[in-house]
């Protein structure tokens, strides 16, 4: 198998294993629907279950590791995101695996030293990659070829910054939760998360696309 092959099979691996994520994510709200409150409580809760614990881990493996696929296939494929947009994407990688293997904590109980690691962690990973999407379409859109990856890239980037801002707001709210606004705005913590991951994986779908379509070889 030449380089070029490689290169593709890896953005291929990524996409199932991002695909995968999706299935295991889907998994966790239909079977567990009446235990968790998606609008209120985060993915990370799962794990706080005996059962959800397995489903959850899982799911965070395949994203991880289709993550670290589509980091492989970018450095093989030479796409020319730059160095600063590598390692972002490297450190959104690390910080699946730290969430994979950290567990987070009850929200009613003090914050111990594996659910800090978990917090932090997850808190890097979502800035990492949107900031990377941001200066690999900047790099991108100085490529006629890859003009319109760029722009797509552009655009969810800025969407999934946006949504993982107010993503912030809602945890700083829940920790403070002084005012009727601010409970209200705590209450939907959950929902602000999945829709920051659901844009952070339209990330991941446009770089892996690219590189996979042989565009990234220019």
């Amino acid at each position: 198998m030449n380089g070029t092959h490689v290169t593709r099979a890896l953005a291929t691996a990524s996409q199932a294993g991002t695909a995968a994520s999706v299935v295991g994510a889907t998994v966790l709200h239909v079977g567990w629907a009446q235990k968790f409150d998606a609008v209120r409580q985060t993915v990370s809760d799962y794990a706080l279950d005996e059962d959800a614990d397995r489903v959850f881990t899982a799911t965070v493996a395949c994203l991880s590791a289709g993550s670290t696929a589509l980091l492989a296939s970018v450095v093989r494929s030479r796409l020319s995101v730059g160095p600063t947009a590598t390692a972002l994407l490297g450190t959104w990688c690390a910080g699946l695996a730290l969430c994979a293997a950290f567990r987070t904590d009850p929200s009613d109980s003090p914050p111990t030293r594996e659910g800090l690691v978990h917090r932090y962690a997850c808190a890097g990973a979502v800035a990492a990659l949107p900031a990377a999407g941001l200066l690999a379409a900047r790099r991108l859109g100085r490529l006629p070829a890859l003009r319109n990856v760029a722009r797509s890239l552009r655009l969810t980037s800025w969407a999934s910054t946006a949504a993982g801002a107010a993503f912030l707001v809602t945890h700083l709210c829940a920790q403070a939760p002084s005012t009727p606004a601010a409970r209200w705005i705590s209450a939907r913590h959950g929902l602000a998360e999945r829709v920051t991951l659901a844009l952070e994986l339209g990330v991941l779908g446009t770089l892996a696309g690219a590189v996979r379509d042989g565009r990234a070889h220019t």
